[in-house]
């Protein structure tokens, strides 16, 4: 390489043990172009100012110079075959202003195109942008505090949770001990109208395999509430195929059955309503095999007709009633 100013020198040092982590005084000066005299000079600057160089005269006349292997200088740093998948990676998680703002940098650091000016991802909303970090942060093992509202009751309420699983939406989610009950619950980061974390408090450890079995039995996030349910329904040809493609997590295909015409689509879960919210939107495509299902998907079927359906044939009779024949 060609050789460095006074100026550049420090930086060609950073960069040369970025590289390798040992060099004799020889080869470094050899590598940076410059004298032993100066490299000398400028490790023993580096070293004086925080660098962690270990010096060792053990090899005479040798003498090597060397850094953890741990370190990297003012943060990580990525070698250039890295770089491309860095950008990939940031490109495809949902988008934030942190998240463009850091591949920006990124693609101007590495004098590349900005890949995320190129690559659709899900934007994370104003509310999840505000608490997510937060959440993930109580998710390392200190008790969260906060304002939440809860879908059932529909009002904001204080609560203090012990975070276990985080999931990056959009929608966010998140898998915590709620203190109040005791019991594991997802949450999602909408609701949350206010959030810090609470070392007062102490943070509650769940099992990994409950945490792990609440995992499986949800569906789509959904976990509902009480024992879990087998639930299974068919759907026909043609439909089976797309719809084998775009199954809610925590379904799957019963590859165990030869099912003629069709698809079996099994899961166990106590969220049965939003399985059958699943079924019901495929129509005459599926039909229910299972009693909680079947008895679920006729509650959703039979309410959509009297909340829209039913309603709409009413008022088209009242408005025939109300219009005069033709040739009267």
């Amino acid at each position: 390489m060609g050789r460095l100013g006074a100026s550049e020198t420090p930086a060609g040092v950073l960069l040369a043990f970025f590289r390798r982590r040992q060099w004799t005084q020889a080869d470094l000066a050899r590598e940076l172009g410059v004298s032993v005299e100066t490299v000398t000079r400028t490790l023993r600057i580096l070293s004086a100012g925080g660098m962690p160089l270990i010096r060792d005269d053990s090899d005479k006349p040798q003498i090597w110079w060397r850094v953890p292997k741990d370190w990297a200088p003012s943060g990580v740093l990525f070698s250039g075959q890295d770089t491309p998948a860095l950008l990939r990676t940031l490109a495809r998680a949902p988008r934030s202003r942190e998240r463009d703002a850091l591949l920006a940098h990124a693609s101007k650091s590495a004098r590349v195109l900005d890949q995320g000016s190129r690559v659709e991802a899900p934007r994370l909303t104003e509310i999840e942008e505000s608490w997510l970090s937060v959440v993930e942060d109580a998710a390392k093992g200190t008790t969260l505090g906060m304002r939440y509202t809860g879908t059932r009751r529909g009002a904001v309420e204080w609560r203090h949770v012990s975070v276990q699983h985080v999931e990056v939406g959009p929608p966010s989610r998140f898998l915590a001990i709620c203190h109040r009950s005791g019991t594991l619950k997802r949450f999602r980061v909408e609701g949350i109208a206010l959030a810090r974390l609470d070392s007062g408090i102490p943070y509650r450890q769940a099992p990994p395999n409950a945490v792990a079995a609440l995992m499986r039995e949800s569906i789509d996030g959904y976990l509902g509430e009480g024992s879990q349910v087998e639930c299974a329904f068919f759907v026909r040809d043609p439909e089976a195929r797309w719809v084998a493609r775009n199954l809610l997590s925590g379904m799957h295909v019963d590859a165990d059955e030869d099912v003629a015409g069709g698809i079996r689509v099994r899961c166990t879960t106590p969220a049965v309503v939003r399985v059958a919210r699943f079924v019901v939107g495929l129509g005459s495509a599926a039909h229910a095999e299972t009693p909680e299902l079947a008895l679920r998907v006729r509650e959703l079927a039979r309410g959509a007709l009297e909340s829209g359906g039913e309603r709409q044939v009413q008022e088209g009779r009242a408005k025939r009633l109300k219009t005069p024949a033709a040739g009267r």
